[in-house]
């Protein structure tokens, strides 16, 4: 199960408040947190004339999930404040293109473990919970299509397949570095 701070688990059949008054703050502090996913990196290289290998090597930053070492994306960051590198005077530069963790926001979902998903709000802005009435069933119909939710749930299915492969592989590299580490006299990478 996934958990990410300032949020709470809604139900499709849920209203929540919620406001956007366009301050570009959930666009800002966000160092790792939007997540690039390959159809993301596609529609926003062909957007801006540049390959796929090079969307990923200038406007990307690679992690490595610490349980397998498996690589996932996230949008850079820039400036003091770690906004994201498509923000532009307070507006979204690729706004019709912007990856799914945008468009689903202030909602993010993952698939749960019988086949749906499961729901959650974001209480990370203390005006969001103050505007108009939001049915979760609606913001998911607008901003998650069903091919949204089949790739979700095939890709999850797809790591949940080879993330044991990737933990072997990050168990060797890590074992690998300390003997590395011990052959030096306890410093790392020959420093």
């Amino acid at each position: 199960m996934y958990e990410i701070k300032n949020s709470k688990e809604v139900e499709l059949t849920d209203r929540v408040r919620f406001r956007c008054i366009r301050c570009a703050e959930c666009c800002r502090n966000v160092e790792g947190a939007v997540i690039v996913e390959v159809k993301d990196a596609y529609y926003l290289a062909k957007h801006l004339g540049v390959t796929v290998a090079e969307f990923y090597n200038k406007y990307t930053r690679m992690f490595l999930l610490e349980d397998t070492g498996f690589p996932i994306f996230a949008l850079e960051t820039v400036g003091k404040d770690n906004a994201c590198i498509f923000l532009s005077k307070k507006r979204c530069s690729v706004q019709e293109l912007k990856p799914r963790t945008c468009k689903m926001y202030p909602f993010w979902i993952y698939p749960d473990d019988n086949g749906g998903f499961q729901y959650n709000f974001s209480t990370e802005r203390r005006h969001h919970p103050k505007g108009s009435i939001v049915r979760v069933k609606d913001w998911m119909r607008d901003n998650l299509s069903e091919e949204d939710k089949e790739y979700l749930t095939e890709d999850t299915r797809a790591l949940t397949e080879i993330a044991p492969l990737f933990n072997i592989l990050h168990k060797r590299l890590d074992l690998r570095e300390a003997v590395l580490s011990l052959e030096n006299g306890g410093k790392k990478n020959g420093k």
